[in-house]
C-alpha cells in the first residue's frame, strides 16, 4: 500500500527497511552493545468496517499479547478531533526472555472518501523503561510532525 505520508525523523533516529516486519516505516535509536534498540514503527491498514478507534487500539493489544509472556495497559487516553479520531496507549511489554519494555502507541483514523476506504495508522515507539521516558519527545514531536500530502492536481 502506497500512503503519501510526510513526517519529521526525530533526532538521533535513523531509517531502516521494515523488511518483512509488516511496518510501512522503520526508525532505530543507537543503544549500547546488547541492549534492546529502541524503534518506531508505522503500521496502516484499511478499516472498511465500523469498528471504532478504541476497539482498534484494543485490538492491538490483543494482538501483541499473543506473542509476549505479559503484557499491561498502563493508560489509554483519545487523541484528535472528532473528523479524525485517535487513541494513544502506553503498554508495558515482558518479552518470554524476560526483558521488560515500553511501547507508546497511536493509532490515528483518516477518514475516507468513502467509509470504506477509511485507513488507520498504527505509530509505536517500543524502548527499554530507563530509555523510554528520554526518548518520549522526539516521538511525541514525531506523530505531531505525521500528515497525509494533499493530492497536488496538475494543470492540464
Amino acid at each position: 500500500m502506497t500512503l503519501p505520508l510526510d513526517f519529521v525523523i526525530p533526532d538521533g533516529w535513523t531509517a531502516v527497511d521494515p523488511g518483512g516486519s509488516g511496518a510501512v516505516f522503520v526508525a532505530v535509536h543507537d543503544a549500547p552493545p546488547g541492549e534492546f534498540v529502541p524503534n518506531i514503527t508505522v503500521s496502516v491498514q484499511q478499516r472498511p468496517d465500523d469498528a471504532s478507534v478504541d476497539a482498534i487500539a484494543a485490538e492491538a493489544v490483543e494482538r501483541l499479547s499473543r506473542t509476549l509472556a505479559g503484557l499491561d495497559v498502563l493508560s489509554r487516553r483519545d487523541v484528535g478531533e472528532p473528523a479524525a479520531p485517535g487513541v494513544m496507549q502506553l503498554l508495558r511489554l515482558r518479552t518470554g526472555e524476560g526483558t521488560e519494555l515500553i511501547q507508546t502507541q497511536v493509532h490515528l483514523t483518516i477518514p475516507g472518501a468513502t467509509p470504506a476506504e477509511r485507513l488507520v495508522l498504527e505509530l509505536a515507539c517500543t524502548a527499554a523503561p530507563a530509555t523510554a521516558r528520554a526518548l518520549s519527545p522526539g516521538f511525541q514531536r514525531f506523530v505531531g510532525s505525521v500528515h497525509v500530502r494533499q493530492h497536488e492536481g496538475k494543470a492540464q
